[in-house]
Formats: C-alpha cells, sequence, structure tokens
C-alpha cells in the first residue's frame, strides 16, 4: 500500500478525526510531540513550542509537526502530505483541524 492509500485510510472519516481528540491520527500526532519518536524530534518540538509566543507561530508549528510527522509514519515527503491534504481534504477542514491540534498540544504542554 502506498502512502496515499494509507492517508486515505487514515483519512477517510475527518469529522470523527475533528471530533475525537483519541482518533488514532491525533493520538499518534500528540505521542509524535510528547519525544514517543525519539529524543530528537521531542526536544526539535519542545523548543519550537516554547519559542512560538504568539497564535501566528503556533499554528505555523503545528502545520509544520504535523505534516513531519505524518511523513515519518508514511514513509513519504512533507510535501507530498500536504499536497494530498490540500487535494483531498480541503483547506476549510484543514483550518479546523489545525485548532484542534493546537488545543492538543496546548493540553499536552500543560500536563507536562
Amino acid at each position: 500500500m502506498d502512502y496515499k492509500q494509507k492517508l486515505k485510510n487514515d483519512f477517510n472519516d475527518f469529522d470523527e478525526l475533528l471530533n475525537n481528540p483519541n482518533h488514532v491520527v491525533r493520538r499518534y500526532f500528540t505521542a509524535f510531540i510528547n519525544g514517543d519518536y525519539g529524543e530528537t524530534i521531542y526536544n526539535k518540538w519542545e523548543k519550537r513550542y516554547n519559542e512560538a509566543t504568539t497564535d501566528k507561530k503556533l499554528r505555523a508549528l503545528v502545520i509544520q509537526a504535523f505534516l513531519e510527522y505524518n511523513a515519518l509514519d508514511y514513509d513519504c515527503t512533507s510535501q507530498q502530505v500536504q499536497r494530498w491534504l490540500m487535494q483531498n481534504i480541503g483547506i476549510e477542514k484543514l483550518e479546523k483541524l489545525n485548532i484542534e491540534l493546537i488545543k492538543d498540544i496546548i493540553d499536552l504542554k500543560e500536563v507536562a
């Protein structure tokens, strides 16, 4: 199965992804940010989180981290993930996802 099929499978119920913080994609993304994918990845995103002093910077962090996480999990590039998401999900829905992912990261950092 190529990366496009894997993405299609994991993003097939986008409303569930938006509304369920325990959805597999969001759960693994949180694990990625939280260091379960390695100390180097954790340190990178922890540093960037601490530098994200505005909503705009936090949004940029979430987008970049989410693309990097998916590229790693689906064995492709961040650009391929971004292109697939834009073509198959659309910008309006992705903006809603950004909001939820920002909440997930803020919740994660408040617990830590």
